[in-house]
């Protein structure tokens, strides 16, 4: 019974992995929006910290492997890397064409995403202060000034590419910040997306092998030493450091307003045109309102059963 357990708990925890993988994939959509609202968000930002620690730094020197086999969570992290990385070889090249060629529609599925997450988020706020709304006012602006830049090419370099890995991490895994959306700042979506669905596929070439790695170097610096950082800001300003979640969320969403056109580099918010097409956009933004309420309900259905945590109040 406890082998079943611990079975579905590593189901989910790949279930995760895979909705956070395809959600990084979409500009304007964080995974970390998916770990928030799945209960995996503190699990992971306490496992990097553990990995990245002068602890596990001393045992790894003095080669106490058994110690740090203890220490370190590796199921779980195993769990999320899979579904993951089967989440970028499955749905990568897969939502680039959609962006491409069903914008509208797409666009409207994660509007309903991240319309839905900040109502599930907002319910993880204890109280909302003046402190907090400040917090939040101050992200969303902050959100809102990320997403009206004008997308430009910054270069591809090696060094860049680490530059351009430690900065998007850091989106990636905070909820309402976009890290495919900075890549498309950067001039570097198309290159690094189709360079994770071609090594995926193993068509591989090495233009794609040193894109990818620098990129991950990056990553990996930045979130070690990031993380340590967001724990503590969520241990001792809990309500502002949500609130300042919600409203990057809120900031980042008329990036995936689904009626948008882009003019001359310009992207220009247009009203609906009250024809068939709505009709359905609005459909498609209830479905995916209507899942992330889905999983969120199995989210704490698990948190009672005592799979997982959906609660991050300390």
């Amino acid at each position: 019974m406890k082998e079943k357990s611990r079975f579905c708990e590593d189901l989910y925890n790949f279930s995760v992995g895979f909705c956070m993988g395809g959600a990084n994939v979409i500009p304007g959509v964080s995974g970390g929006t998916m770990l928030f609202i799945m209960g995996a968000f503190s699990k992971l930002t306490g496992a990097i910290s553990t990995i990245a620690s002068v602890k596990t730094l001393k045992l790894l020197l003095s080669g106490k492997w058994k110690e740090l086999y203890e220490l370190i969570p590796w199921r779980f992290l195993f769990a999320l890397g899979v579904g993951i990385l089967l989440s970028f070889a499955t749905l990568a090249k897969l939502l680039v064409w959609l962006l491409n060629n069903c914008q509208q529609y797409t666009f409207a599925f994660f509007f309903g995403l991240i319309a839905a997450s900040i109502i599930t988020v907002n319910r993880q706020m204890k109280k909302w202060s003046w402190g907090a709304w400040i917090s939040f006012a101050a992200s969303a602006a902050t959100a809102f000034g990320i997403i009206s830049l004008v997308p430009v090419n910054a270069g591809s370099q090696w060094y860049m590419l680490i530059l351009y890995g430690a900065i998007c991490i850091i989106a990636m895994i905070l909820p309402g910040l976009s890290g495919s959306f900075l890549l498309l700042i950067f001039g570097q979506y198309q290159k690094v997306w189709d360079a994770v669905g071609n090594l995926a596929h193993f068509h591989w070439t090495i233009s794609d092998i040193s894109t990818v790695f620098f990129l991950a170097l990056g990553a990996i610096a930045g979130i070690g030493m990031f993380v340590h950082l967001l724990n503590w800001l969520i241990k001792n300003f809990y309500d502002f450091t949500v609130a300042a979640l919600i409203g990057f969320m809120v900031g980042a969403i008329p990036r995936l307003w689904p009626w948008q056109q882009e003019i001359a580099n310009h992207i220009s918010y247009n009203a609906p045109i009250y024809d068939i097409s709505f009709l359905w956009t609005v459909l498609v933004i209830f479905s995916g309102l209507l899942l992330v309420l889905i999983i969120e309900f199995f989210a704490r259905k698990k948190q009672e059963g005592g799979l997982t945590n959906v609660s991050y109040r300390s």
